[in-house]
């Protein structure tokens, strides 16, 4: 686990959510293009809470409130020309957390994490399974005996850890992104991020 970089943002997404997904593209071309590192965490967001409990126990305005998410969701999935469509259920992003913290111990986050995701929000990925998690890291480049080692001695504690360094810098949902103690929170705030990274720069996305 790192020490705190003040001049590296802090970035932490939840694998299950959408807006997370979506602040990806933006967020990495930011990187490469202010030059500024981005640290890169997983959080998990209690959607139970969030919005209404179960699927079967949501009221009427809950349902409403997720319909509107997803078909918002889709509008900005076409800009970016990525497929969203909705979950079948409410996934615990535990095991899939673990598996990115591994892959970018092993400096292979992005080989891991793209192709899943896409799979993922196309409902053709279960991050909920050890048999496809293993899959999506062999194909990534990384060992599966060493995944299975990382599983069964270090996983809980690096996820626990990442997990309260969000909390530690204030972080209540995700995509977040902290820089200098400032925090942007949401897919649609990576501009006023780089603004703060280099205000006299305009920027597109």
């Amino acid at each position: 686990m790192h020490e705190h970089d003040e001049q590296a943002v802090d970035a932490f997404i939840d694998l299950c959510s959408p807006y997370s997904y979506l602040a990806l593209k933006p967020a990495r071309l930011l990187a490469e293009r202010s030059g500024c590192r981005f640290d890169w965490w997983p959080f998990i967001t209690d959607f139970r809470a969030a919005y209404g409990g179960e699927v079967e126990a949501r009221s009427s305005r809950d349902m409403a409130k997720v319909r509107y998410l997803y078909m918002d969701c889709r509008r900005l999935a076409t800009r970016q020309g990525l497929t969203i469509r909705a979950t079948t259920k409410l996934w615990d992003a535990t095991l899939g957390s673990q598996a990115m913290l591994f892959a970018k111990s092993r400096d292979r986050l992005w080989e891991f994490c793209d192709p899943m995701l896409t799979a993922f929000w196309r409902r053709e990925f279960d991050l909920e399974s050890h048999a496809e998690i293993e899959t999506a890291l062999a194909s990534a480049g990384l060992g599966v005996q060493d995944w299975r080692n990382w599983l069964s001695t270090c996983a809980s504690a690096e996820l626990a850890a990442a997990l309260a360094r969000a909390e530690a810098l204030g972080v209540f949902g995700a995509p977040s992104f902290i820089y200098r103690g400032e925090l942007f929170w949401g897919s649609d705030r990576v501009d006023l991020l780089a603004a703060t990274l280099n205000p006299a720069k305009p920027w597109c996305f």
